[in-house]
């Protein structure tokens, strides 16, 4: 009770300890783990995350600076696991977000040469700061996260869980 009334008014200190995790809001630490990664719209990244941002770049005119015109913004997320020291906290976005490759190449098409878009993505393996609600699901620690920051881009060379690199090396011993 008394954590949940310090927590409404001030965030609990950062935590890369699974032990340390308890109901409510947390602020956790660790490397993001994916069994099933996103596609990332422009690049065809695997992510764990992306950002989107189209825009259309109009020239001509009497300004002979060029107008952009924002056309789409996405936040898209996968459920992934976070490893954490001493355990892996599975994580749900509060908001998934729905934007695929499909829907910016149909833009790309409509928009032709004017149009711009660009994406920023979270790889498989980022160390990630999360914040968000811990709760007990089916004897199994969830946080349901509403917030990301990246703290190491790729902390670790891969973060499938399935990567192909390592079934590879698995193969030729």
């Amino acid at each position: 009770m008394i954590r949940s009334i310090s927590t409404f008014f001030k965030d609990p200190e950062p935590t890369g300890k699974f032990d340390k995790l308890e109901n409510g809001v947390n602020i956790v630490e660790g490397i993001a783990r994916v069994e099933e990664p996103l596609r990332s719209p422009v690049r065809g990244q695997n992510c764990v995350a992306y950002f989107y941002r189209s825009f259309l770049v109009m020239t001509g005119g009497r300004n002979p600076q060029p107008t952009i015109h924002k056309l789409k913004e996405a936040e898209v997320y996968s459920p992934f696991d976070l490893e954490m020291e001493g355990g892996t906290l599975a994580v749900v976005p509060a908001k998934p977000g729905k934007f695929t490759r499909e829907q910016h190449q149909e833009l790309t098409k409509q928009y032709g040469k004017q149009f711009q878009g660009v994406e920023e993505v979270i790889l498989p393996g980022a160390k990630v700061r999360l914040r968000g609600k811990v709760r007990n699901v089916d004897g199994r620690q969830v946080l349901k996260m509403d917030m990301i920051a990246v703290i190491d881009k790729q902390a670790v060379s891969a973060g499938v869980v399935g990567d192909r690199k390592k079934r590879r090396k698995k193969g030729k011993k």
